[in-house]
């Protein structure tokens, strides 16, 4: 199933900034959802991410050059898309928030 506005999309990511200092890397951990479509991630990021499949795998470079004017470095982001499913009517009307696949929301427990 391809990623596409009202779906539920399973993710895990490795960042670094141009230093190649990793700034988060989930790729062995547990993978994040969020509501495509719905503005829970960054609006540009969303459009990298649309149209892959479950199983595919993108680099995405965010630098002032590739339109995220706000940004003071580069960053690479390797994404691994595990899931894509259609969103209830309930996550449709009520949104989702980005978590952790199994509910499971951090050592810290916030999401």
């Amino acid at each position: 199933m391809k990623i596409e506005d009202k779906t539920v999309v399973s993710i895990r990511y490795k960042m670094e900034n141009s230093r190649g200092e990793v700034l988060e890397d989930i790729l062995d951990g547990l993978p994040i959802n969020y509501l495509h479509g719905h503005g829970t991630i960054f609006p540009s990021l969303e459009a990298e991410l649309k149209g892959l499949n479950e199983g595919e795998e993108k680099q995405i470079f965010l630098s002032k050059e590739t339109g995220y004017q706000d940004l003071d470095d580069e960053f690479h982001i390797w994404v691994v898309v595990d899931k894509v499913r259609y969103a209830s009517d309930e996550e449709l009307e009520k949104g989702l928030n980005p978590v952790l696949s199994d509910g499971y929301c951090g050592p810290e427990g916030c999401c």
